[in-house]
């Protein structure tokens, strides 16, 4: 059962906690919440992570007056998993949503917008990408769901997505004519993700001194330009990787006119932005794909903090790592609201003043994992033959083996950096993985026995598996 219509212990002493505070000081003082994730969003494309300098300035200012974290990693190299775990600080493993189209949370996981909920903030959520609609559950606690997508796909018509513009229009109405403080708002944006179509972006012509790539009859990325990727008559590398960072420029600049819009309207927010997973560029001899590993193209995010007026701001760069899971604690330290048990991340503000303990992190594939400790970082097949699809084949290619990598992250020597240094794991990085898979909480999770027949074909053409 969903806890939008009960209130557990904990969050019944929260609210009559967070009552008792607003009636003393005459109002209630808590901190309206903004969370941003940015799909298919690269770390290093951005300029604060080493990217163009150009590229990502809005975003790399939220750490202005907070905290940009260099080491941070999603929970999984998909949209679907990775945004169930920020939401419930939890682990795939936990929580039970998978990529697969009949996925979906079930109601006894709390999720952060239940808990605010109930603790008596007013709660919105923005999405725009339809493998995380309301089928996947996630609105548990949010008072608004707002899902309008009108988008179609260049290659892919019967994949409606939401343009970035009007994702930020639909906050921002919302804001001025709906919200109450203190509220909490998550707004998902779609761009970048491909197909790279950024309103204004050039389509350039291929040069004969161009390293080129073939188009694809699938979706895998593997080799060459996946289908649904494809520009007319483009199979330049460099231009595919422009078009990217052009689509970046626009959501950036969708962020920097949602933050200075809301500041205006007033309740300046506490403001985290991360990532839901990365995309590759050649790594791994994938290209404009996800999904298919948990190496740093795909599962190194960005993270950035900005805390609300009045909150200790914390050191500018963090250079210790952190997790998808770690969001919602922080979120709820903010707003002065209990963490439930169940919670797996540590609130950012405790990894500020070093009073977090060292820890291992992990990140799950639908094939492949990977735990990180410290500047240590090890992956590998999770079960020997394991498969992405029911048949077989990992976004429509030959479900290519990937070697098991050991890496140093190294944060000393100017921008952020790793090295890989071979298969061999620390026995104590190995140990730790085991234990993680072995151990964890295997929730089946939810699952439709139906799917309306045109969600079921559009999640299809994505390579989402809609059977198991």
């Amino acid at each position: 059962m969903s806890r939008a219509t009960s209130i557990a212990p904990f969050a019944a002493l929260a609210l009559v906690s967070s009552l008792l505070l607003a009636l003393a000081c005459g109002g209630d003082d808590r901190p309206n919440l903004l969370l941003i994730t940015v799909d298919t969003l690269r770390a290093d494309a951005l300029a604060c992570y080493g990217g163009k300098a150009d590229v990502g300035v809005h975003i790399c200012s939220i750490a202005e007056g907070g905290s940009r974290f260099e080491w941070a990693f999603s929970t999984a190299p998909s949209t679907a998993p990775s945004v169930a775990s920020i939401l419930t600080s939890r682990y795939p493993l936990e929580h039970g949503v998978t990529q697969n189209a009949r996925s979906f949370l079930p109601g006894e996981h709390e999720t952060l917008a239940e808990v605010l909920h109930e603790a008596g903030y007013q709660t919105a959520a923005f999405v725009s990408n339809p493998v995380i609609d309301h089928s996947k559950r996630l609105g548990q606690g949010f008072d608004h769901w707002d899902q309008v997508m009108n988008q179609h796909e260049l290659n892919r018509p019967g994949y409606v997505e939401r343009h970035a513009i009007d994702t930020t229009n639909a906050v921002l109405t919302w804001l001025r004519r709906q919200a109450s403080a203190p509220w909490f708002v998550w707004v998902h944006f779609q761009d970048p993700h491909g197909p790279y179509a950024a309103r204004g972006a050039p389509t350039g012509r291929n040069r004969l001194d161009a390293i080129t790539l073939p188009i694809l009859g699938n979706n895998s990325g593997r080799g060459g330009i996946p289908a649904y990727q494809a520009m007319p008559n483009v199979t330049s590398l460099a231009i595919y990787k422009h078009r990217y960072l052009s689509e970046i420029r626009l959501v950036d600049r969708q962020v920097g006119r949602l933050l200075r819009e809301i500041d205006e309207i007033g309740g300046r927010p506490g403001v985290l932005l991360t990532a839901d997973h990365g995309e590759a560029f050649g790594e791994d001899g994938y290209y404009f794909a996800h999904g298919h590993s948990v190496g740093f193209d795909l599962i190194r995010v960005p993270l950035l903090w900005r805390p609300p007026p009045g909150a200790e701001p914390g050191p500018p760069v963090v250079r210790t790592t952190v997790s998808g899971i770690d969001v919602a604690p922080t979120f709820l330290q903010a707003a002065r609201v209990r963490t439930p048990e169940t919670f797996g991340g540590r609130a950012l503000q405790a990894i500020h003043t070093g009073e977090s303990t060292p820890r291992s992190i992990f990140a799950e594939g639908s094939r492949r994992a990977a735990v990180i400790q410290g500047r240590r970082y090890f992956s590998r097949e999770r079960v020997t033959g394991a498969k992405l699809r029911e048949d077989g084949k990992p976004w429509g290619d030959e479900n290519a083996d990937l070697p098991s990598r050991t890496a140093l992250l190294d944060s000393e020597a100017g921008l952020p950096q790793y090295t890989v240094v071979g298969a061999d794991p620390p026995q104590e990085l190995e140990a730790a993985l085991r234990d993680h898979l072995s151990g964890a909480i295997r929730q089946a999770g939810g699952r439709h026995t139906e799917l309306p027949r045109q969600l079921a074909e559009r999640l299809r053409e994505l390579g989402y598996a809609t059977q198991e």
